[in-house]
């Protein structure tokens, strides 16, 4: 019996002695971090995003009220690796210029006036090959309406025809950009000088 408890203390000893340096021990942190992507998206335009309306004469403009100057229609594809819940946010180079609120900017007068807008529309979006519709959300994406206009308040997206507040994922999404520039009335505007028409805005890819 005596020996028998001798053993049992000289095994605690032992499990004592081994856990003692690594409780006494230093130590350091390690952290793993990253982030999980959706599957990568690229938009474009056709003829490189480019209109030139040319120079419009002052005396063809109307005093009182705006002066729709040109109506152009490019093609956006947006091509992802997967299909892939994603909307369309456009930013206004020149905000702060636009003469009609919620509109792009083309720029000031020399005088300091604001010489008009811009107006984008979505329109005859295909999805992977299928018809669907255009919605708009003014809310970052939590609530969604059919609306084709794209501005620099709103993500628009594609949906089914059967069920417009919900956007579907897409792989390969091929629609119309309708642009259309527009002149303020000629009575607000110093048109002395020749004034450049300046229109910069960039559309950009969100993942939903």
């Amino acid at each position: 019996m005596t020996d028998m408890k001798k053993y049992f203390a000289a095994l605690s000893a032992t499990a004592l002695m081994s856990i003692a340096p690594y409780a006494l021990a230093s130590s350091t942190d390690l952290t793993v971090t990253g982030v999980i992507t959706p599957a990568a998206c690229s938009p474009s335009l056709s003829e490189g995003g480019q209109i030139d309306i040319g120079k419009i004469p002052s005396h063809t403009l109307y005093p009182n009220t705006s002066t729709l100057v040109s109506t152009h229609t490019l093609q956006l594809t947006v091509a992802c690796d997967a299909p892939t819940l994603l909307a369309l946010n456009a930013i206004d180079h020149m905000a702060g210029t636009e003469y009609e609120p919620g509109y792009f900017g083309i720029g000031l007068t020399k005088a300091g006036e604001k010489l008009g807008a811009i107006w984008l529309s979505v329109r005859n979006p295909l999805a992977d090959g299928q018809r669907v519709t255009t919605i708009a959300s003014y809310d970052g994406g939590a609530s969604w309406e059919d609306y084709d206009d794209l501005s620099p308040s709103n993500l628009v997206s594609v949906a089914h025809h059967s069920d417009l507040g919900s956007p579907i994922p897409v792989k390969d999404l091929d629609t119309q950009l309708y642009v259309r520039t527009a002149i303020a009335p000629a009575n607000g505007l110093t048109l002395t000088d020749e004034e450049s028409i300046n229109g910069e805005a960039s559309i950009e890819v969100m993942y939903l």
